[in-house]
């Protein structure tokens, strides 16, 4: 079973909706679950009288005769009620073809197809004009479960025209499954759904493909379910929100300021990047294990949704980071005339994955578990405090440089080696060092630098902890 819930992006939909997907090799199967928490997580709403109908939808699709036949088993359907699934083009409650299920007040089932063009209008009755003929098969009521099969056919016949806003229905289109329940009035027609009652699911499907979709609304879910998930976000955010960043910082803007500090024989700048980057590897890699056992090892489905894109910029950005320690394993010597090249790849490899982990990162935020949080605000500083910390150290640098006429410095440097690249494994003496470092940078650069870092550090620490309780607490 692919459970992919906690990273399906339902932006226009109620909070703490829950999709799981599960893929075999003919058919696929779709959970929804729905609760009935308030957003802001501390109030209930009293669950609707249709609060506890829950939806199983599975069609197959004849491809020797181009028919799709449905079934809908509703489960907990009351007299006057009326059960849906619809497929629109877009990931939220609107435009789309309706197929419904009523049980009318003396228990007859009645099966309609309906459309809804322009958003939330009243819904129309619709035919084979707009795609494909409807022929109900079965409508019953039995054992306590409304049965509503019908099969859809016929979709070559070019008598079709497009109503308002809504394209004709096609087998080989793509539609999100939107879920509605509600009550019947007194003329049997349909009532808007119940707020709690309605969800859409960020999937795509389509008629040519077999499927089941199963929809359960206000099921029981204490939340324990997704602790892998919650653990996967958690250790992302740190690592690359303050450890990465920090990481970066020091290895690009603290080469000459702790040139003649040593850790271990090594240079300090640069054993604190080994150290923080190599932690920072080793907890992606962490991260990224709980989320594939959180799915037992199986794909988000793909389309374009944020969650298949969350995906596929996070694995990007982990293979990156995994990579990373060994590229470094093979640089060359800091006064080789080939350690540029290492220089530029290391950069490369390393400014990519930090770049991908913001987007990722963001992506999240529309997520169930952060979407009805202020996740995506403190996201935004976030990428706004990047820039803005880059853009200080870089006027730093380059004020400095220009007032000591130092020309020719570069962090990643094609022909020069800077004094901090070369005590990455000192060869000369610490007083000749300290001498060329202070000449070449000076006590006030190096205290402003440090002030950045600091601020760079509790700006980092606030937003991760922030959001890793934004992740628990939803």
């Amino acid at each position: 079973i692919i459970n992919y819930s906690s990273f399906t992006d339902e932006t226009s939909l109620e909070p703490n909706t829950t999709t799981t997907t599960s893929t075999t090799t003919q058919n696929t199967t779709t959970t929804t679950t729905l609760t009935t928490t308030s957003a802001s997580g501390n109030t209930t709403q009293t669950p609707s009288p249709a609060a506890s109908v829950s939806i199983n939808v599975t069609w197959t699709f004849n491809n020797e005769i181009n028919v799709t036949n449905v079934v809908m088993n509703i489960y907990n359907l009351r007299s006057s009620q009326w059960a849906a699934i619809g497929l629109g083009v877009k990931e939220a409650m609107g435009e789309a073809h309706v197929f419904m299920c009523k049980q009318l007040a003396n228990n007859t089932i009645v099966i309609n197809r309906y459309i809804n063009p322009n958003k939330h209008e009243h819904p129309e009755h619709a035919g084979s004009e707009q795609g494909g003929i409807l022929t109900p098969v079965q409508q019953q009521f039995r054992d306590g479960v409304v049965i509503c099969q019908f099969t859809l056919s016929n979709f070559n016949i070019e008598t079709f025209q497009q109503l308002k806003t809504i394209s004709p229905l096609s087998q080989t289109a793509s539609y999100h499954p939107l879920f509605a329940v509600g009550l019947l009035n007194s003329t049997n027609d349909p009532q808007k759904h119940f707020d709690d009652s309605h969800t859409a699911l960020s999937e795509f499907v389509q008629l040519n493909q077999n499927k089941t979709i199963l929809y359960k609304i206000n099921s029981t879910d204490d939340g324990g379910s997704l602790t892998f998930v919650r653990v996967h976000g958690a250790i992302m955010v740190f690592t690359w929100i303050l450890i990465i960043s920090t990481g970066v910082l020091i290895s690009r803007y603290f080469k000459n300021s702790w040139a003649t500090n040593f850790i271990c024989g090594k240079a300090a700048w640069f054993a604190a990047h080994r150290f923080l980057m190599s932690m920072g590897a080793i907890l992606t890699v962490l991260g990224f294990l709980f989320i594939l056992v959180f799915n037992q090892g199986s794909w988000v489905e793909k389309g374009p949704t944020r969650a298949f894109a969350h995906s596929i910029t996070g694995v990007i950005a982990i293979s990156f980071a995994f990579f990373q320690p060994f590229i470094a394993l093979f640089r060359c010597e800091p006064d080789s005339r080939f350690r540029f090249i290492f220089n530029y790849i290391h950069a490369f490899v390393g400014f990519s994955a930090f770049i991908l982990s913001i987007a990722a990162l963001f992506l999240a935020t529309y997520f169930r578990i952060l979407k009805d949080t202020k996740a995506r605000l403190f996201m935004i500083l976030w990428i706004g405090w990047i820039g803005l910390i880059f853009i200080a150290f870089e006027i730093i640098q380059s004020y400095f440089r220009k007032k000591s006429n130092e020309s020719g410095y570069s962090n990643i440097n094609v022909s020069n080696t800077t004094i901090g690249e070369i005590v990455e494994s000192p060869k000369s003496s610490t007083t000749n060092l300290t001498h060329f470092v202070q000449q070449q940078e000076n006590t006030l650069e190096r205290k402003l630098k440090h002030v950045l870092l600091a601020i760079h550090v509790l700006i980092a620490v606030i937003i991760a902890i922030m959001m890793t309780i934004f992740i628990f607490s939803t």
